[in-house]
């Protein structure tokens, strides 16, 4: 009996290696099991929003104008009971390299927000510092707040050049009044701890309604303690991103904190080698 009880937990020990999350935060998707022509993904865990906008020159994205270039394709997220993490990942037409000049009619990346309860109030942000400079030898400046992939608490929201009808507000305008439901980077926040980061800063062509669209794709894992430890309840919320701009804003929930399906058929096999130890061990019983 005592050998098939090893058994047993040996094999459950290499299946649960096994579907451990393969998500390796490198700024590439394909781990994630997207279709690249419609940018679904076949993982039943993975939660997504899809919008891709196919066009030419400035077009209307949602809540505003832009183009390619300020186009949210995909978000996605999935939540690994294995290793304890939240996954995200983004698929854009926006270089997270653009300057943010907004006097030159160019706006850099905005943050990731996420919105716990989803109530429209936005709890937390994940920092990508957004480029304010370049220097003739090609260098870029970021913004001064924060730091790469830093995770925030009671954040203060910028907006951008839309309200929540989709019409222009002029930020520099007395009567500025920005959709609060597309916060675009931290003025400020507690710093909570750091999320693991990637993003490309070189096109990659192949996805999408038009596959010669160049795109941008971004990763990041934030550790499920973390979050709690942040304000989170365990409850339903949301994650957004958006440019500085606010052109195109895009959210998703995220899946349910379950386990995953493969936990539930570990746990198939778990009660099911118990079981078969339990009929041999009768049946030696009686034997003798």
């Amino acid at each position: 009996m005592t050998k098939s009880i090893h058994l047993a937990i040996g094999l459950i020990g290499a299946l649960a290696t096994l579907s451990a999350s393969a998500i390796t935060i490198d700024g590439n998707l394909s781990d994630w099991n997207i279709d690249p022509a419609t940018w679904k993904s076949s993982d039943p865990t993975v939660h997504s929003t899809i919008e891709d906008q196919v066009g030419n020159g400035s077009f209307y994205l949602s809540p505003g104008w832009g183009g390619q270039a300020y186009d949210a394709e995909a978000i996605y997220t999935k939540i690994s009971q294995t290793d304890q993490k939240l996954y995200i990942a983004l698929a854009t037409g926006h270089n997270p390299r653009t300057l943010n000049n907004p006097a030159a009619n160019t706006f850099g990346a905005g943050d990731f927000a996420i919105d716990f309860g989803r109530n429209g109030t936005f709890d937390l942000g994940i920092n990508i510092k957004h480029v304010v400079g370049v220097d003739s030898g090609g260098g870029y400046t970021f913004e001064s707040f924060g730091v790469e992939g830093g995770v925030y608490s009671n954040p203060t929201w910028a907006y951008g050049l839309w309200n929540a009808s989709g019409a222009y507000t002029n930020p520099n305008d007395p009567s500025y009044a920005p959709d609060l439901l597309n916060p675009t980077h931290m003025l400020a926040g507690i710093y909570r701890g750091m999320a693991e980061l990637a993003y490309t800063v070189t096109p990659t062509t192949g996805y999408g309604g038009n596959q010669n669209d160049p795109h941008y794709f971004y990763e990041l894992s934030i550790d499920l303690g973390l979050l709690t430890r942040s304000g989170w309840d365990g409850g339903a919320f949301d994650v957004h991103w958006t440019e500085n701009c606010a052109n195109d804003g895009i959210s998703v929930d995220p899946p349910a904190n379950v386990p995953e399906p493969a936990s539930y058929a570990l746990f198939g096999l778990a009660l099911s080698g118990l079981l078969a130890v339990r009929r041999k061990s009768v049946a030696v019983a009686n034997c003798r």
